[in-house]
């Protein structure tokens, strides 16, 4: 007796399938079971090749993805004074880490000399990223003096996230990071400038809202480097977009996969073209949903955020310490945060595949979705003059308030879950403060209402 599944088994199509999903249910309809991870986005639990055959916009997005697998492994350090940060960058630098970025405060500036916190550190292999919450005039001021240095990483500063979190001017910044730009033209692999999204992401931005006011920043910086003479090839290529990842897998993966369309269309209106400009990502594992009273729970979610970032294409992975929220960080907290890199890198060998979300007909859509969406309200942005004067009528943070109420309604009511949460999470389970009031709520200074930055615990407070 012969046997065929072509012939013995007849081809389901999709109302089939959809018919006994509705059988299942008993009850709810089929319109349950979709997902939404924003307003205006929402997405059916199953898909079939019909309808991501032929589709130009999702060919588009993955001409767009990264060509050449991999990541470098990036840890997050602070620095004290030139001895110590240097002991402590080669120490890591011999354990796995490809480069570092370092975050100096304004003091730290002022005890920041390149020769010796860069003693013995191959400058040529090893990208270095200088971090400044501050006006970067400091650090490229060190730079000019130590020129001959061919330096690879980047001075990452982004004045217009100071400016809508703390209120500083962010005009003489640009300017300054204009006059490294040209002072570091020669280096190719040095990045001048930061485009971050934590500053949304903390305040409680869903996906679309992060990705359009994350281009809106990026299109500031466009126009304001290339008024200063910057030409738009140069100011696309200097960028670094520092990306906050949450713990929602498939949707923080799309959302890299998104952002460098959005980055593309950018360029591509600028007229640059498309073999010359290649967006630089640097994931970050969320600040947001770092937990103080349970910092542990934290080791669950950044490596569910890792994998996103890296399975999503970033160049470069920053874990942090899991017990940063709540104390310095141990030397057991970073290893652990550099390991996480490191097995996904070398254990499941997730460095071997680039763009390994091509062709999977649900993350196809959901990339579509959620980068069709962020382009209509970053067009919306730029119909109000773009992100400043948006910023300056509060339509950024009013948008960004209703997202923060219905993220925190939607978790309390556990209709959302999160990574490493029991379902029934009560105060009292984790030991979580009464507030009488958020002190990190919006504050009006100068008739500018800034951002607040919320974490995980804000959700049950």
């Amino acid at each position: 007796m012969s046997f065929s599944l072509v012939s013995d088994f007849g081809k389901a199509d999709k109302s089939s399938w959809k018919k006994q999903v509705e059988q299942e249910l008993r009850g709810r309809t089929y319109e349950d079971t979709w997902y939404k991870p924003a307003k205006n986005v929402s997405l059916e639990p199953y898909f079939v090749a019909d309808e991501t055959e032929n589709n130009s916009l999702i060919a588009d997005i993955r001409a767009c993805q990264k060509k050449n697998p991999g990541w470098l492994t990036i840890p997050s350090i602070r620095f004290n004074d030139p001895k110590v940060t240097n002991e402590l960058m080669r120490y890591q630098l011999d354990r796995g880490a490809d480069g570092m970025w370092i975050s100096a405060s304004e003091t730290g500036l002022l005890n920041l000399e390149l020769s010796k916190t860069l003693h013995t550190i191959r400058l040529t292999d090893t990208p270095i990223f200088l971090d400044s919450s501050e006006n970067p005039s400091q650090l490229i001021a060190e730079l000019s003096r130590n020129s001959a240095y061919y330096l690879k990483g980047g001075l990452v500063y982004d004045p217009l996230a100071n400016w809508m979190k703390h209120g500083k001017p962010y005009e003489a910044a640009v300017q300054a990071v204009a006059e490294g730009m040209s002072l570091t033209k020669a280096m190719k692999e040095f990045r001048s400038y930061k485009v971050e999204s934590h500053v949304f992401h903390e305040a409680g931005a869903d996906v679309v809202q992060e990705l359009a006011f994350t281009m809106a920043s990026f299109v500031t910086y466009m126009d304001l480097l290339t008024g200063q003479g910057v030409s738009a090839l140069l100011a696309a290529n200097r960028v670094v977009f520092s990306i906050a990842i949450g713990t929602n897998y498939l949707t923080e993966l799309a959302k890299l996969r998104a952002l460098r369309y959005l980055y593309r269309q950018v360029t591509r209106a600028y007229g640059l073209p498309d073999e010359l400009c290649q967006a630089f990502i640097q994931a970050q594992s969320s600040r947001f949903y770092q937990s103080v009273h349970a910092p542990h729970t934290n080791l669950v979610r950044h490596t569910a955020e890792a994998m996103s970032a890296v399975s999503g294409g970033c160049d470069a992975l920053t874990i942090l310490p899991f017990d940063q929220a709540s104390s310095e960080p141990s030397e057991f907290s970073e290893r652990i945060a550099r390991n996480i890199s490191l097995v996904l890198k070398h254990e499941s060998y997730l460095e071997k595949v680039a763009d390994p979300a091509g062709g999977a007909y649900y993350l196809e859509l959901l990339t579509q979705k959620i980068a069709t969406a962020s382009w209509d309200l970053f067009l919306e942005i730029e119909e109000k003059g773009g992100l400043v004067p948006a910023f300056q009528e509060n339509f950024i943070q009013d948008r960004l308030a209703v997202a923060w109420t219905d993220q925190k309604a939607a978790y309390q009511s556990t209709e959302k879950r999160i990574v490493g949460q029991p379902k029934q999470h009560t105060l009292s389970e984790t030991g979580l403060p009464e507030r009488k009031e958020n002190k990190r709520s919006s504050v009006l200074i100068s008739t500018l209402n800034l951002l607040p930055s919320y974490t995980l615990d804000d959700l049950f407070a």
